[in-house]
């Protein structure tokens, strides 16, 4: 359980630090988002990840607030683009690098979903 926590919390911190670089989108990607908040995705095994997926949308409006696509490939030059290769928190050191390889051997699935009375914040894994 605790590895699925970390693998999320560095998957926010990573879109929280690639949102401006990939800010926009095009209408088929937002098409494909939709597409996948609204039918769940469950473990898909034997399918290669390609996508990390982040759409947060305000519940009172239906308005996509947030919505990053951006492929795993890319997550990967960041990490090595990176000065320090390491995320540094309270009780873990993690190797960014090693997080990666994880989540791109993974499955296509749904990493976190959180739903409140203002926002339903989707992190998957395409």
């Amino acid at each position: 359980m605790k590895r699925w926590a970390v693998l999320a919390a560095v998957a926010v911190v990573f879109v929280y630090l690639a949102a401006p670089v990939l800010a926009g989108g095009h209408e088929d990607d937002l098409q494909v988002i939709k597409k996948a908040v609204k039918g769940g995705h469950a473990c898909e095994p034997g399918r290669a990840v390609k996508w990390f997926k982040v759409l947060i949308t305000d519940n009172k409006s239906g308005t996509d607030i947030v919505k990053v696509s951006l492929p795993i490939s890319m997550a990967k030059l960041f990490a090595r683009c990176a000065k320090d290769k390491h995320l540094h928190m309270d009780k873990a050191d993690i190797d960014i690098a090693a997080v990666l390889k994880d989540l791109e051997d993974m499955s296509p699935m749904t990493l976190l979903e959180i739903v409140d009375d203002d926002a339903t914040v989707k992190i998957w894994l395409e």
